[in-house]
């Protein structure tokens, strides 16, 4: 429909991906439908209605198909199936005026939109060339942003950005949460202020607070699912109230030659994946990075 907010989704059925020679916003149209499938198709499963359910998974990989392997970067692509070989990776739209290299990303460098699959990070990894080039090229992400707090960005890391606010946390996915760790300290410190400018960007319905608060208990949720990935604590103890149960969150005190954290355990049991569940976290109980 004209007026809805999923414009253009007919074409992204036919194809697979939202065509650039019909479409303006073709790259980011095909990220966040792929994910706004994705939770689609968790909300049909946790329903018992199973044949929807793998329909929108299998189109929740849709970003995929605006993948270019060759330049590691996802582009607009047209009707008959070929990438645009225009690409400005550091180009801001906002700086574009003529929109002739950013007409298919919104708010942001191509850069930005590379990290732009919250729903899929494992699967956003293995289209890089290898793991240690995707840690490589996501960590001279964060390395080459803008440190201060509140400054024009830059086509690099921006905090107030939302196709690139989870990015920190996609290091887990590549097997590095000392490089979360890391940078969500980094972001913490350098990203937030007590002045006029103290923010990054537009609070959004509280996002950029949310963001703050959560990632300060080691915690960030993954919008649309039940996952929270865990990253670093800042405080030794916190208690969170979850209805009638409590979760308590403590953080051994890093010695000085320690710049992360090495394990996490919940209530006891030492865990082997740096995530949790919504319905783990409701149980309450201690969650203890050591």
């Amino acid at each position: 429909a004209n007026f809805s907010p999923r414009e253009d989704i007919d074409q992204f059925i036919r194809y697979g991906y939202c065509p650039s020679d019909t479409m303006s916003e073709a790259v980011a149209k095909t990220l966040e439908y792929s994910t706004s499938d994705a939770a689609i198709g968790r909300l049909a499963a946790a329903l018992g209605r199973e044949a929807d359910a793998e329909l929108f998974a299998t189109r929740s990989l849709n970003y995929r198909n605006v993948w270019n392997s060759e330049t590691q970067y996802f582009q607009p692509r047209d009707s008959s199936g070929r990438f645009s070989t225009q690409l400005k990776p550091l180009l801001l739209t906002y700086v574009d005026f003529g929109r002739k290299y950013t007409d298919d990303y919104v708010e942001g460098s191509a850069l930005q939109w590379r990290w732009a699959v919250p729903h899929d990070a494992a699967g956003l990894v293995e289209l890089f060339s290898s793991p240690d080039y995707f840690v490589d090229e996501l960590d001279e992400f964060f390395a080459k942003s803008v440190a201060e707090v509140g400054a024009l960005p830059n086509g690099y890391y921006w905090h107030g950005n939302q196709p690139d606010i989870h990015a920190v946390y996609l290091f887990n996915a590549a097997g590095r949460p000392d490089m979360t760790q890391q940078w969500v300290r980094w972001i913490l410190k350098h990203k937030y202020g007590d002045g006029p400018n103290g923010l990054d960007g537009n609070d959004d319905g509280g996002t950029l607070s949310a963001w703050y608060v959560l990632s300060s208990l080691g915690l960030y949720p993954v919008a649309g699912s039940e996952r929270y990935e865990l990253g670093c604590p800042i405080w030794k103890r916190a208690v969170v109230r979850l209805g009638d149960t409590k979760l308590e969150i403590v953080a051994d005190e890093l010695p000085v030659d320690r710049t992360h954290f090495e394990r996490v355990e919940l209530n006891g049991l030492a865990l082997d994946r740096w995530w949790l569940t919504h319905s783990e976290l409701l149980q309450g109980g201690m969650l203890r990075f050591r």
